[in-house]
């Protein structure tokens, strides 16, 4: 068998824990104590956990019983014995080892030795005694790195994090002091990561699966609270996600995702403020701070208007109405004499229409002096209509989808029948209300 790898080939070190005041002292072992009854209720369950494999030729090797800070020193003659047989271990010559620790007696670091036999051999029962060896020797820092691993390849990854971090903070100058966070790195930041990486796929379930085996772990941070949010918005879960968001700092991320719930609510006043957070000179600050203002002006007109927005087949009426409510400062531009139209005296959109026929945007019928309000709009007169107000506006004609050469490009539809959907989009341009 090939020898295991140890990151303490070292002799042993003196066993004299190194000076602190007493007042830190008493601070540490109050929060080892407490580590120590919360990895007993987690670890209540063990028998329940998939049972650990022998320690193979590349995994770490625990530290040696007789090394570190919290050593209960065994006799001379047993410490000898004791060091052999962690060597004999760590070498691969497990039978060895655990024969010689037949003679080593029965100190604390002896029996610490047999637990680390037992885990090498896949030993089950070898959690549960470790717990119990950690709680009657709370400083014993051996002790805790072996728990950490333990638990690491049981799959109990929150109580490996735990006694990861005791056995550091007990032993800060030992080759174990990064362990915890590895372990985090390991167990939380990369799964953040990838989480972000399965929603960016469309896979929003698997996402928030990665994001709550990282929260076993412990709280993640801004990071994974923000990656979550985008999840739970991914799947229709927004209350939840707002919920999360309320509790974040303001930073730019969280803004932006406020933004998003609220204009998929329709809360265009929460949305304005969500864009008005963000630094002035954030990408997304102007164009969705003018599209949440659009929006919430939309819902301030009359319901004639609102209604034209939303047929599924605009008439010419429909038509006016909503070239005007989405452009209002037509009504302030100059025009043509409007001629008597008999048709439009009870209609609602009646001031709408006025100002379409006055700046010519949509023609009436001048011989029969009406306009006919009421009759289906195709989508010819659709785009007429749009390229005049676009342009007197200021805004550029859209580039239409039915013009030679533009299949497949990025281009402007107007559907036949037209619907006030299309119609809203296609004068409105890429920043909706930009001339309006």
């Amino acid at each position: 068998m090939s020898p295991l790898p140890t990151d303490d080939p070292r002799p042993p070190l003196p066993t004299n824990r190194p000076n602190r005041d007493v007042g830190s002292s008493n601070r540490h072992a109050s929060r080892t104590r407490r580590t120590v009854a919360g990895l007993a209720v987690m670890l209540g369950l063990v028998a329940n956990l998939p049972a650990p494999v022998p320690l193979a030729a590349d995994q770490i090797a625990p530290p040696s019983p007789l090394t570190g800070p919290g050593v209960v020193e065994p006799a001379k003659g047993e410490r000898k014995k004791i060091d052999r047989a962690w060597r004999e271990l760590t070498a691969g010559d497990i039978a060895d080892s655990r024969r010689r620790l037949g003679r080593a007696g029965s100190s604390t670091p002896a029996r610490l030795l047999g637990l680390q036999i037992d885990l090498a051999e896949g030993g089950l029962e070898t959690l549960d005694e470790l717990v119990e060896l950690c709680q009657r020797h709370p400083d014993y820092a051996a002790a805790w790195l072996t728990l950490s691993i333990a638990a690491e390849r049981a799959g109990a990854e929150a109580t490996a994090v735990d006694a990861a971090r005791v056995g550091a903070e007990l032993w800060p100058d030992s080759p174990w002091r990064s362990r915890p966070d590895e372990l985090r790195r390991r167990w939380v930041d990369d799964r953040i990561a990838r989480a972000a990486e399965l929603l960016a796929e469309g896979r929003p379930d698997e996402a928030l699966a990665e994001l709550d085996a990282a929260r076993v772990i412990g709280p993640a941070g801004p990071d994974a609270d923000l990656v979550r949010a985008r999840v739970l918005i991914a799947t229709g879960r927004e209350a939840e996600a707002d919920a999360i968001l309320a509790e974040l700092p303001d930073v730019d991320e969280a803004s932006l995702l406020r933004a998003t719930i609220a204009e998929e609510r329709g809360n265009w006043q929460t949305a304005m403020e969500a864009y008005a957070s963000l630094p002035a000179d954030h990408p997304s600050r102007a164009a969705g701070l003018e599209r949440a203002q659009w929006r919430w002006r939309l819902t301030l007109l009359p319901t004639y208007a609102r209604r034209a927005m939303e047929a599924d087949q605009v008439n010419r009426g429909d038509l006016a109405v909503i070239l005007v409510a989405v452009h209002p400062r037509l009504a302030t531009l100059p025009g043509g004499p409007v001629p008597v139209m008999s048709d439009i005296v009870d209609h609602p959109g009646q001031r709408e229409i006025l100002i379409a026929v006055r700046l010519g945007i949509v023609r009436p019928d001048l011989r029969e002096h009406r306009f006919y309000p009421d009759l289906d709009a195709d989508s010819r007169t659709v785009r007429e209509a749009v390229e005049r107000t676009r342009a007197l506006v200021g805004l550029t004609a859209p580039v239409w989808c039915s013009d030679p050469g533009m299949l497949g490009s990025s281009c402007t539809t107007i559907p036949e029948p037209p619907s006030g959907e299309a119609v809203v989009a296609a004068v409105a341009g890429a920043t909706p209300g930009a001339g309006g």
